[in-house]
């Protein structure tokens, strides 16, 4: 591979004046084009009983994530689920490994432009085959499958993988956006002030984020806590307004300014979009413009890890009106569109093209969900138990549903 790579270098060199443009991504694309590797295939659905198709006209959208895990309960659907646990690591490690790749091949790209007659960096060429390996073995898991042999295999690839992103600077940074804005929705019928809401709300989003943190942790240390560089923001789609800023003690960090920046140049990790109040969510998030914004962080080859719990799950699929369906959710906090009615068709990120997801299902909710599909309030609905996770992996335009031990009634 490092014969080709090389070879490419110098041909496109020879091709072009020290002076023109030159294109490093066309190069690495036409060696990776040269390489036979494994094609999963295009379209992969595997989930429970719950998964339910209409016969209503599909929208047209073709987007995917990245990469994406929604589901219904963070302790039974993340915590107590290795299959979950594992994709989300493989997610992670596979974004830091493209961002690694990008930042090397911006250095490698400069060697060449800068000093035509010497060709590129050696140290940083060798390092991009490395890179290209592991991105490589990363591309051959079956997911669908995902058995104990393949967790161990995900689980191998990415300690490795992490070790060769922390080679030069002795560690690997990860960066959280934390998005509680669901759970600030207040709620009319509560006896606290709309302040005292607001105060327990941000405590309990402070409680809910440091939980992540910690299986972040577990997740992704190498050999030990030291070698992880955790940063962790929190980010209300109501007021632009970020909080809470975390990281190492004795460093200096760059942390975002404002939402837009938040999502775009500081280039998270991970963005966690917290349950609570779906159109209070999604109000939020047509306010402040964030569609966009998250749609473009959240896809593309190295696009940030989508976690969606709940409401956040709701709004990363095609048709957000399935948060009206069990009566849940009150729509009276949002001005203007007060009831169920008013949401019938609210588009949310369109995550895994048109599917839709349904959160916190049962076996009291089947009958229910048959009605509305068959209503055409839906194209197509996966429902998940509180045990259950969508796993979304947009290169492949793969998405499966795995699940761990039943919550105890």
């Amino acid at each position: 591979m490092k014969a080709i790579r090389t070879l490419l270098f110098y041909a496109a060199l020879l091709s072009h004046s020290p002076a023109a443009a030159f294109s490093f991504n066309s190069v690495r694309n036409q060696q990776r084009n040269s390489i036979n590797l494994h094609q999963a295939s295009v379209e992969s659905v595997e989930t429970s009983s719950d998964l339910v198709e209409s016969s209503s006209t599909p929208s047209s959208n073709s987007r995917w994530a990245t990469n994406a895990l929604l589901f219904s309960s963070w302790t039974d659907g993340i915590v107590t689920n290795h299959a979950a646990k594992s994709f989300l690591r493989y997610s992670i490690v596979n974004k830091l490994l493209q961002d690694h790749v990008v930042d090397k091949e911006v250095g490698l790209e400069t060697s060449v432009k800068f000093s035509p007659c010497n060709g590129p960096d050696v140290e940083k060429l060798n390092n991009l085959e490395a890179a290209d390996v592991l991105s490589d073995s990363g591309k051959k898991f079956t997911f669908e499958t995902f058995d104990v042999a393949v967790r161990n295999e995900v689980d191998s690839w990415a300690k490795e993988t992490l070790q060769y992103c922390s080679t030069e600077t002795g560690e690997v940074t990860v960066k959280l956006l934390y998005i509680p804005t669901a759970m600030y929705a207040l709620n009319p019928q509560s006896s606290n002030t709309p302040g005292k809401q607001r105060q327990r709300a941000r405590a309990d989003g402070k409680k809910r984020r440091t939980q992540v943190l910690n299986l972040l942790e577990t997740l992704l240390s190498v050999d030990s806590s030291e070698n992880l560089s955790l940063q962790t923001i929190t980010l209300d789609l109501d007021d632009d307004s970020l909080k809470q800023p975390e990281g190492p003690h004795n460093s200096q960090l760059q942390f975002p300014k404002d939402g837009k920046e938040a999502l775009s140049t500081w280039n998270p990790t991970v963005i966690y979009v917290e349950g609570g109040n779906t159109f209070w969510l999604q109000h939020c998030i047509d306010k402040g413009q964030y569609s966009q914004l998250i749609i473009d962080a959240c896809t593309g080859e190295s696009g940030a890890v989508y976690c969606g719990k709940s409401a956040g799950a709701i709004v990363a699929g095609d048709d957000v009106s399935t948060a009206t369906w069990k009566g849940w959710d009150d729509p009276s906090v949002v001005p203007n569109r007060e009831t169920y009615d008013d949401w019938i068709g609210t588009r949310g990120f369109q995550f895994s093209e048109s599917l839709s997801f349904f959160p916190h299902m049962s076996d009291d909710w089947i009958e229910l969900v048959n009605d509305k599909v068959k209503g055409k309030e839906a194209n197509s609905t996966c429902c998940l138990r509180e045990e259950e996770v969508c796993c979304i992996t947009g290169e492949r335009k793969q998405r499966f549903v795995v699940s761990g031990a039943a919550p105890e009634c």
